[in-house]
């Protein structure tokens, strides 16, 4: 491999757990990779990772994110939120804050959510990433508390039993 910077040829290693691959792109500043080859530019020390099934690390690591037991950083629920495929005022707004400050956590300018909301980010990125369904009906939602007002008449809901389950009739 060629550095794009220098065309020289570039130096591979493969990272391990006394020299790892320090995943900055991540946007986590504490995310170490173990096992895959990286290649390095001996002049511009340019880095290029080799990061196989990047959908799947990225799956693992929220799923550490979220079992940690203590408080979510800023960046963490940045990725969280991402990984989930949630834009930041959808976002915002099914977490009861508003799109600036979650900017802010998200940034680090300010330090946390709180912990109703810190355990409310985990079961939302725990729903949102399991499928497609569960992510649309999330920004649906968002949607309709961005339009909606804050105390409204609950609508007349109606079930029918149909084959071997329950089904919501049409209003």
């Amino acid at each position: 491999m060629r550095c794009s910077y220098c065309n020289i040829e570039m130096e591979k290693r493969r990272a391990t757990e006394a020299q790892p691959y320090f995943f900055r792109l991540s946007g986590l500043d504490d995310l170490d990779l173990v096992g895959i080859d990286v290649y390095t530019c001996p002049k511009s020390h340019a880095e290029v990772p080799i990061i196989p099934r990047v959908g799947q690390l990225h799956s693992a690591v929220a799923d550490g994110l979220i079992r940690q037991p203590r408080m979510l950083k800023g960046s963490e629920i940045r990725f969280l939120r991402k990984h989930a495929g949630l834009p930041a005022r959808e976002f915002a707004k099914l977490v009861g804050v508003s799109a600036e400050h979650l900017s802010r956590i998200e940034n680090g300018h300010t330090e946390s959510l709180g912990k109703p909301t810190d355990r409310l980010v985990r079961a939302l990125t725990l729903t949102a990433k399991d499928g497609r369904e569960a992510r649309t009906t999330l920004l649906s939602i968002a949607d309709g508390l961005k339009k909606g007002t804050k105390h409204g008449k609950r609508e007349h809901a109606s079930y029918a039993l149909r084959g071997q389950g329950w089904q919501r009739q049409s209003a």
